[in-house]
This record gives C-alpha cells, structure tokens and sequence, in this order.
C-alpha cells in the first residue's frame, strides 16, 4: 500500500497585540519565513493544500500553493484553541486534563477531537497522496498526542516558539507509520511597545488607518478623534484617563460591565484585554 504523507505546517511568526483571533497577520518577520516553508515544500510533489481558515495560517503556506498552482481549502475543524476569559497559568492544567476548559476557553479534548475528526476524513480522501495542512501550534500538538500520548506539556513547550514548524506524519491507510521533522524556525518572545497601545488595547501607531492619515490616531489626539461615530473625545479613551491608566486591562475595576458597550466590535475584547495586562504585568513586574 503506498503511504498517505500529510505535511503539517504550524504558522509563521504572528502579530501580537491583536484584537481579532481570527484575522491576525503574520509580522515582517514572519512573511519572511514563509520562504522557508516553499524551500522545504518546493521539492516535493503535493496533491493538495489544506487548513486552518485563519489569517495566519493561509497566509504561511500560500507563497507554496501558488508555486504548485493550487487553492487552500480551508476546514473550520483545523482552527487554533478558543482561550477563554483568563487562561494565564493553565497551561499545565489543560495538559493534565484534555477535559479542562477555563471560562468561555475550549479543552484539548475539544480541540483534539475535531482536528482527529478532520484529519480522518483526509487520509480517506487522499490515500496514497501527499498532503500539506496549515495549522497553528495548539491544534497540532494535540493531533501528535494523538498519535503519542508521550507527547504532553514539555513536548508543547519545546515547539511553542517554532514559526514555522514543518512536520510529516506517514499513514499506511488510517495507520500511522512514523513522524519526521522537516524544519522550523525559532523565535524569541514579543516584548510589546506599550507607548503605542490606546485604551481600548490596540496598537495606534500600526493602525491602518493612521498610516493612511485617515485618522489623527488616538494616542497623539489624545483620545479626540472625529473620525469615530459620537466624534469628541473617546469614551474609552476618557474612562481609562478617569481611572488613572493606560488601558482598560489595567484598570482595578476590569473588566467592568462597560466593556461590550464601549468596544461592541470586538467580541474577543475580553479575552484580548486580558492578555495585555498578563503582557504589561510580565514586562513591568
């Protein structure tokens, strides 16, 4: 029986902040990189590539599709780990047990399982074909648990800075056979410039709208942007100077009942708040 060969490829270098999960993209330093995942993947011959929907994921292996000419379909299955309302420090919790959800966050088990589901379906569909999926580093780890159950949190924390990270798992039929590493890129983490964060937790100063000169930019308005609907001075940005902070993440009171009224766009303003503060709180201790 000739051998399924799914190539597995974890997201290049991403930006962080970010208020949207979904629609992040990749820093300079990761469009860069994705040269890395061509030079590995040029040389040999691919039926198909597959994925995550996320921004970050397609953007890391389209310069690939493109040279072999060839569409991404995309699979919500394969998306990344929904984190919930505080997943600081939970790390080894969810690893000891893939049941475990932090409030609104998904378990590995979650997680595992949908991926499993939509990697089954493709060893059926593409048997005896060689595969590449673009995946993030949560949702991989899982489906190389999976496979082997040695593979816990130490195993997750050694590939957690790899971006890219390219992996070949072999399958005779639904069987796996082995796992062969084809490359990765080590990356250090993002101190974030916190000068350039506006209440509401965005970067003001990459803003494509500043960059555009469509917007005056909320740092150096100083919160008086007539481009916003209401036009005056920012509601959020005026309740973070009330209480004395620099963004809402920060304040004693966060994350209040005003949240979702004042910033209704971003449904994960939570989640997202919440991480820079664990960000600002880890740089400035």
């Amino acid at each position: 029986m000739k051998m399924t060969r799914v190539i597995f490829v974890r997201h290049a270098q991403s930006l962080h902040p970010y208020s949207d999960d979904r629609t992040r993209p990749l820093t300079a330093a990761g469009l860069r990189d994705r040269g890395i995942v061509l030079d590995i993947l040029k040389g040999q011959h691919i039926d198909a590539f597959l994925g995550s929907p996320y921004r970050r994921s397609m953007d890391t292996i389209r310069p690939a599709a493109d040279f072999f000419g060839m569409e991404i379909r995309t699979d919500e299955r394969f998306r990344e780990r929904q984190s919930g309302m505080d997943a600081s420090g939970m790390l080894e919790k969810q690893w000891a047990d893939f049941s475990f959800a932090e409030e609104g966050g998904e378990s590995l088990g979650s997680v595992q399982q949908r991926n499993m589901e939509a990697l089954k379906e493709v060893l059926s569909s593409y048997k005896g074909k060689t595969v590449v999926i673009g995946t993030h580093g949560t949702a991989l780890s899982t489906i190389l648990n999976y496979y082997d159950r040695s593979f816990g949190v130490d195993s997750f924390l050694r590939i957690v800075r790899w971006m890219p990270y390219i992996v070949e798992l072999a399958f005779e039929g639904e069987s796996f056979i082995e796992k062969t590493e084809l490359g990765h890129v080590e990356k250090q983490d993002q101190a974030i410039d916190f000068s350039t964060v506006t209440a509401c937790g965005e970067c003001c100063t990459g803003c494509s709208k500043k960059l555009a000169e469509e917007c005056p930019g909320c740092l150096e308005a100083d919160g008086v942007v007539p481009e916003w609907a209401g036009s005056g001075r920012c509601k959020i940005h005026a309740c973070a100077r009330e209480h004395g902070v620099q963004f809402c993440g920060l304040c004693k009171a966060f994350p209040c009942s005003r949240i979702p009224d004042l910033i209704p766009w971003n449904p994960d303003i939570i989640s997202h708040l919440m991480y820079m503060r664990d960000e600002y709180n880890r740089y400035n201790p």
